[in-house]
């Protein structure tokens, strides 16, 4: 009885995380010719899109770092105005070079059931001019409740990103739907916490390991 409890929880749950009906998007495109080493750095995030509309954090930012096991993605940022935090992902690297702008993201929970440590999210870039701005997506589908999540960065090299350079960012998400419109700017009035946590946090971008 209390297993099916929580598994009901659990659904539950889930259910208001993924909110969009069917699988991911397929017809998603990304450049051929998109170069890892240009991409190093911070990004800021300018704008965003949670398919399931909330919003938790602000002064969010990204950045690409090398170590000596591999290339890791560090995600910073400020909760409710008090806590700056940051969870860090490795990044696989695909094999092919045409398929570089699509990379995994993996995430390793120390703490968690067995099954449940190692978990791996896509990591797609589908615009960047390196320089000014870059769109990254994330999809994510729970067969259990044959639903969709998705997520976007409009990412900018400055903690203000251009007009110009949102208009093209912008572009390559009609692809799954989405306008100018549907995105939202990222607050940046308060980036200096009170506290800073020194370990990871669990990102809320990523909520739940797939599938479901």
């Amino acid at each position: 009885m209390l297993k099916l409890l929580c598994f009901s929880l659990f659904v539950y749950s889930a259910s208001g995380y993924f909110t969009l009906p069917g699988k991911c998007p397929e017809n998603v495109d990304v450049p051929n010719d998109f170069k890892l080493a240009d991409f190093y750095g911070k990004w800021y995030q300018a704008y965003h899109y949670s398919s399931d509309g909330q919003m938790r954090n602000n002064c969010s930012q990204l950045t690409l770092d090398t170590k000596p096991s591999g290339i890791y993605l560090n995600q910073s940022r400020v909760d409710r105005g008090l806590f700056h935090r940051y969870s860090i992902a490795k990044i696989n690297i695909p094999t092919r070079i045409e398929d570089a702008a699509n990379m995994n993201i993996k995430f390793t929970f120390n703490d968690a059931p067995r099954r449940l440590k190692v978990r791996i999210y896509p990591f797609r870039v589908l615009a960047t001019n390196y320089n000014y701005y870059a769109t990254v997506y994330t999809c994510q589908y729970s067969p259990l409740i044959n639903k969709h999540y998705i997520y976007v960065w409009i990412l900018s090299r400055n903690p203000i990103l251009n007009d110009v350079s949102l208009e093209l960012a912008v572009k390559p998400l009609s692809k799954i739907g989405l306008t100018l419109k549907d995105i939202v700017k990222d607050d940046i009035s308060n980036c200096s916490p009170k506290y800073y946590d020194d370990f990871e946090n669990k990102p809320t971008t990523f909520n739940y390991p797939v599938p479901i």
